[in-house]
């Protein structure tokens, strides 16, 4: 951060509030005792996590009575706004995509395979109110979900159709004041990215849904962190795959558990030609019992 005029902000709340200080508290108080008088301060950058965070929960109605004394907080580098808070997790449907792959028939040609349904989507809401209690201060504050895997993608119960990534950032997005953000989980049919013979196994997968006030400095939103899992298991002598997404404590104590599993099936009839770059071309909203079956939703 830059160094900035503490002795400005002094001077101009008491300005705004002549009694400020004398009577009764103000929500300022703490970022007044913070940030000291002299006229040229720098802060540590433990300090100054803990200046921005007491901006970020400022009541809407002091961030607009004390706009010009936050003004020199702002010309050192500070973010004048709320962030997400008090974050909900919301299942909100199941879809079925279509996809086309390149398959081999058993003399070693090429097939092009239609898969229907060529994908199962589990789409959620992460819902949140503003720090501020006004949404208009997360106007120009941006979103997007970091999901780290525990392991690789392709280890067993899973094949290299599965993605190689270990770690990846999604869905950049600016303006949070709606409230809510979207998370499309899917993946491919579970007969197409499990290993046969069937094994039983698991993939863990770590997620955090961030912000920032710039688009370029992320934070984690407190709370907003989950678990995904997938999952080839037995379940009453058959073969499935099951989907959770579960909170992540102790980062998230807001007990939450979505699962549906689904039946493997047979091995596809073609293998697919590896190397090859997928895209779903359709999609229909469907019900989970069309395909498997609702566990929890909680």
């Amino acid at each position: 951060m830059r160094p900035f005029d503490a002795s400005r902000v002094h001077a101009e709340a008491r300005r705004i509030n002549p009694h400020l200080g004398r009577y009764r508290k103000s929500a300022l108080d703490g970022i007044l005792k913070l940030i000291g008088t002299h006229a040229r301060t720098t802060l540590s950058p433990e300090m100054s996590d803990r200046l921005q965070e007491m901006i970020y929960t400022l009541p809407h109605a002091s961030m607009v009575k004390y706009a010009s004394a936050l003004e020199p907080l702002k010309a050192g580098g500070f973010f004048i706004c709320g962030r997400p808070d008090k974050p909900t997790m919301n299942f909100v449907r199941f879809d079925e995509g279509l996809y086309s792959y390149v398959g081999k028939t058993h003399d070693g040609q090429d097939k092009l395979v239609l898969l229907e349904p060529g994908s199962l989507h589990h789409v959620f809401d992460l819902k949140w109110k503003s720090s501020t209690g006004d949404m208009t201060d997360l106007a120009d504050v941006w979103t997007r979900e970091h999901v780290k895997f525990r392991t690789s993608q392709r280890n067993p119960p899973f094949n290299d159709v599965m993605p190689p990534d270990l770690e990846f950032r999604w869905g950049e997005t600016r303006g949070a004041s709606h409230g809510y953000g979207r998370d499309d989980h899917s993946i491919k049919p579970p007969q197409l990215v499990a290993r046969y013979p069937y094994v039983e196994g698991s993939n863990v997968a770590e997620q955090w849904y961030q912000f920032s006030p710039d688009g370029q400095t992320w934070t984690n939103i407190p709370g907003a962190a989950y678990l995904i899992h997938k999952e080839i298991r037995r379940s009453k002598g058959t073969w499935v795959f099951r989907f959770r997404k579960t909170n992540w404590a102790p980062h998230n104590t807001l007990g939450y558990e979505f699962a549906a599993e689904y039946p493997m099936g047979p091995p596809l009839a073609y293998q697919p030609k590896p190397g090859q770059q997928w895209m779903r071309t359709n999609g229909t909203e469907k019900q989970i019992p069309d395909y498997g079956r609702l566990i929890s939703r909680k």
